[in-house]
């Protein structure tokens, strides 16, 4: 007797492959719309032969692709300079994304792959008012860590994430969420004026992450770095914190770059740039 053995496969995908997917026409066909569409994203602007030249296809090929592109509205043409450009479509379809993207959702991944490259907690915050919450966690396995309770909030002054968020904020915006010149103290490093912290501030924007040095918690350390939308305006920062025992300042500028660009990478997976 035979035994039937069934493919296990993920959902949304066909049980079998064709020709077509494994480099058949239509799909050469697609990446290289893509491709051009990609080109016109970067431009205010190109010439047929440009585009060409920038997508290294032949002018023929490009022009039949651009004519499908521009009757799905998803690419435009302007007879007056004959300049190709994106069209509105591509506007909808990528709004689309706009109404499903959750920060804490897409950086799951990416805030466990940091934590078990660092071997610290990792945190995800968005600033709500002068707090600082945080909504995602990956936490350490050694025996002593940094711990903060998932929806629990900091001061937006004396934390990591909140500090690398005010960094990346511009000016007007920064005066909005800081308020009061008196600034409320944690420990004996809290920074309790504005002028410490706009000096501190213009030191995490040049090097691309804050420092909390015990600021509201001592014995604790942290570095973070502020994740951006399609603005640049900040959306979010991603921290590694540790007890001071284990984040010593030889240790600091590694996990600055560390949680830096990780934040880049999020910062590209929500906003595309």
């Amino acid at each position: 007797m035979s035994q039937a053995v069934s493919a296990v496969r993920r959902r949304g995908r066909p049980s079998s492959t064709n020709g077509a997917e494994t480099g058949g026409g239509e799909v050469q066909s697609l990446d290289r719309a893509i491709a051009l569409l990609e080109v016109l994203a970067q431009s205010d602007g190109l010439t047929l032969s440009e585009l060409a030249r920038s997508a290294e296809l032949p002018t023929s090929t490009v022009h039949r692709l651009l004519t499908t592109l521009e009757r799905r509205g998803l690419a435009g043409h302007d007879p007056a300079t004959g300049y190709w450009m994106v069209g509105v479509g591509l506007f909808r379809v990528g709004s689309a994304y706009l109404r499903i993207r959750k920060l804490p959702e897409i950086s799951r991944a990416l805030l466990r792959e940091l934590s078990h490259g660092v071997n610290e907690t990792v945190n995800l915050s968005l600033i709500d008012g002068p707090h600082l919450i945080c909504v995602a966690q990956v936490e350490s396995h050694a025996a002593v860590r940094a711990f903060f309770r998932i929806g629990g909030d900091l001061p937006i002054h004396a934390s990591g994430g909140g500090k690398a968020i005010l960094a990346a904020m511009n000016p007007e915006a920064r005066r909005a969420w800081l308020g009061d010149d008196q600034l409320q103290r944690f420990t004996e490093h809290t920074h309790v004026s504005r002028r410490a912290l706009q000096a501190d501030l213009a030191e995490i924007a040049g090097r691309g992450y804050s420092i909390d040095d015990e600021e509201h918690t001592p014995g604790m350390r942290c570095v973070a770095a502020a994740v951006l939308d399609e603005w640049r305006e900040p959306v979010g920062a991603i921290s590694i914190s540790a007890p001071t025992v284990r984040m010593p300042p030889e240790r600091i500028a590694d996990l600055g770059a560390r949680v830096r660009e990780a934040a880049a990478r999020l910062t590209l997976r929500y906003s595309g740039r």
